[in-house]
């Protein structure tokens, strides 16, 4: 018998890449996707804890459009490849007792949800904690941002509605901290504003829309609500122009994750232009200073004329395949979701099979953000604590002087 020596295999010690590198990585990754990561080891886990990286994750994130109908709410991701796909989820949001919500607001990826018989929650819908429950008030048009504390790093959510008694309008506010509302003062907004477009944005915590003076002379420009100071004011001018009122479809979106997109259409010749901003907005910008540049032009047959109702909403995207023009909309005959995606001399019109009644929808982009009551409660306390010692080591100075 002939012995044969067995051929000894080496074995290459598995490279780790450096966690600076993985976490650049892990950021760019859906955070649909990194919800399953925190099994892998113990590394991931705890970088899907830090806020940090959180937050990062979500200023890395890709628009989605939310479509909520009767009974359900969906998330449609757009895979902006060579050959465009759609994703549906439904997100399987639990009506309580079945009765009928409205989405009002999203938030950092939280849903600000509103039941006329139930009250108001807000639920993110990648996390497994249940729907923070808000106080009920008899407060209609409210919103939900939030403000940064003193230190400019931590962010106090907050709701913001209207109160009106005795004819007048007041501003009622609500931390998440005490979940109790608050009647501040009255609304300032300018009453001159003689048109407001459906499509609302959150931005920096703070809500925009488009909007033109009345009596009408050819400017439209954003305006905002302002959650640190808890007024409505003029953000900045657009660059879109028509003399008649009435003469274009506006609306508008977020780029990028820190940029404002503006869309005019014109309802005579169906044209559709497209502007984004040039810089950044950042936190307390005054508008003073935004630049616009176009973006994109749409003149052809295929397009459909944009309607001006809370089913139509889009986003812009520039990725390696180049400049896209995503969509969604609806169909009168029969009812029915769509999704447009224009790239170049292409135009995909895409149908949403699982909505084929009325419904809202919203561009957004999902997180991995938490935003727990114990976790804003103890926020709250810090900064009463931080107040408080400052006041009494003031009065000790004032003593000692």
């Amino acid at each position: 018998m002939v012995r044969t020596k067995k051929k000894k295999t080496l074995t290459v010690p598995r490279r780790k890449l450096p966690l600076d590198i993985e976490e650049e990585i892990l950021a760019r990754v859906s955070p649909r996707s990194l919800r399953r990561f925190k099994f892998v080891c113990k590394d991931w886990d705890a970088l899907l804890k830090s806020k940090i990286f959180v937050n990062k994750n979500f200023a890395c994130g890709r628009s989605e459009f939310m479509i909520q109908t009767h009974s359900h709410i969906y998330s449609i991701n757009v895979d902006l490849n060579d050959d465009p796909t759609i994703k549906v989820t439904d997100l399987c949001f639990d009506s309580p007792r079945r009765h009928r919500y409205f989405v009002c607001g999203i938030c950092d990826g939280h849903l600000f949800i509103d039941s006329s018989l139930e009250g108001s929650l807000v639920w993110n819908p990648l996390l497994i904690e249940k729907p923070e429950k808000i106080a009920k008030d008899v407060v209609c048009g409210r919103s939900m941002g939030y403000q940064y504390d003193g230190s400019g790093t931590k962010k106090i959510y907050k709701i913001i509605g209207c109160c009106s008694t005795d004819r007048i309008d007041r501003v009622a506010v609500l931390e998440f901290a005490t979940n109790k509302w608050e009647v501040t003062h009255c609304t300032t907004s300018d009453k001159t504003v003689g048109s407001r477009d459906l499509c609302m944005v959150s931005l920096n915590g703070n809500l925009y829309w488009t909007g033109s003076k009345y009596p009408h002379n050819g400017e439209y420009f954003i305006e905002m609500l302002d959650f640190s100071k808890e007024i409505v004011k003029i953000f900045c001018i657009l660059p879109c122009v028509g003399k008649k009122q009435g003469s274009h479809t506006r609306a508008l979106s977020i780029y990028k994750g820190d940029r404002f997109s503006v869309l005019q259409q014109s309802r005579k010749t169906g044209e559709t232009e497209i502007w984004v901003t040039e810089k950044k907005i950042g936190n307390g910008d005054d508008g003073g200073n935004v630049v616009w540049i176009k973006f994109l032009n749409i003149l052809r047959p295929d397009f459909p004329m944009i309607v001006r109702h809370h089913s139509t909403s889009y986003f812009v995207d520039n990725n390696i395949y180049g400049k896209s023009f995503v969509m969604c909309c609806r169909s009168k005959k029969p009812k029915q979701a769509w999704v447009y995606i224009v790239r170049g001399d292409i135009c995909k019109k895409i149908k949403i099979d699982e909505v084929a009644c009325e419904f809202k929808s919203s561009a957004y982009v999902p997180s991995l953000i938490t935003i727990s009551r114990k976790e804003t409660e103890t926020q709250h306390m810090n900064s009463i604590s931080r107040c408080m010692s400052h006041i009494i080591h003031t009065t000790k100075q004032i003593h000692v002087g």
